[in-house]
């Protein structure tokens, strides 16, 4: 099974970033959903998480006929949630929607495939120094909603790198990291591996990526993540 993930990038959040290097149309409301359409058709996953997923985007996935979709809104009155697409054919169950005891509006989702339980989620970013880690708090949360028993694979926009304490909490629960920890994004000049498609109890095995953080968002992949992709063995 070929499975993907990535941020997005939702049309709320542009104006948090530096996207100077961009061609401005490709940042106004909705310009990107087309390309984000044929970014998903080419990497030609079985299934894929997706965070930040506006509701035009989801709309337009549904149009295209190609998915089951599977959209769990943020709280407070946010835009965006996290989406999975499965393809039509493939059978699922357990879809659940689970929104964070913080209240921080963030959400996890997870839905079964076989054996398998798949988890998509957008973790809150917090500082290494805060006395609650929010991102920590919330990946016990999702572990804990995971459970222990069933091999499973975790979509996440983590922010964290690796090394970090979210990243620890996902290795300690018996998670590996299918993309290697390469590079996903740009922060503050520096190229980090933010996102993850880990698993546990499955064989998995990477996809070299295709894009470079430096140079997006751009029409080919108009996110400012790299999407990770890997082949599952799932039973």
């Amino acid at each position: 099974m070929r499975c993907a993930t990535f941020n997005v990038l939702a049309d709320a959040y542009i104006g948090y970033g530096d996207y100077s290097h961009v061609d401005p149309e490709l940042l106004l409301p909705n310009a990107r959903t087309n390309s984000i359409i044929q970014l998903i058709d080419n990497i030609g996953a079985d299934v894929i998480g997706l965070q930040e997923v506006e509701r035009p985007l989801l709309q337009a996935l549904d149009q295209t006929g190609n998915w089951q979709t599977f959209w769990s809104p943020k709280g407070r009155d946010k835009a965006d949630g996290c989406l999975t697409l499965v393809r039509h054919g493939i059978e699922v169950g357990d879809f659940n929607t689970h929104h964070y005891s913080d209240k921080s509006g963030h959400v996890m989702q997870t839905l079964g495939i076989g054996q398998t339980v798949f988890a998509n989620t957008h973790i809150k970013w917090a500082p290494l120094d805060s006395p609650v880690h929010a991102g920590v708090n919330q990946t016990a949360e999702l572990l804990s909603r995971i459970g222990l028993k069933r091999p499973a694979v975790i979509f996440a926009d983590c922010n964290d790198r690796p090394g970090g304490p979210v990243r620890r909490l996902v290795e300690k629960a018996g998670f590996v990291n299918a993309s290697d920890d390469e590079p996903t994004a740009i922060v503050n000049q520096e190229l980090i591996s933010l996102d993850i498609l880990a698993v546990r109890g499955i064989v998995a095995t990477r996809i070299a990526k295709q894009y470079h953080p430096a140079d997006i968002p751009n029409k080919d992949c108009p996110s400012d993540h790299i999407p990770l992709v890997a082949m599952l063995e799932v039973s």
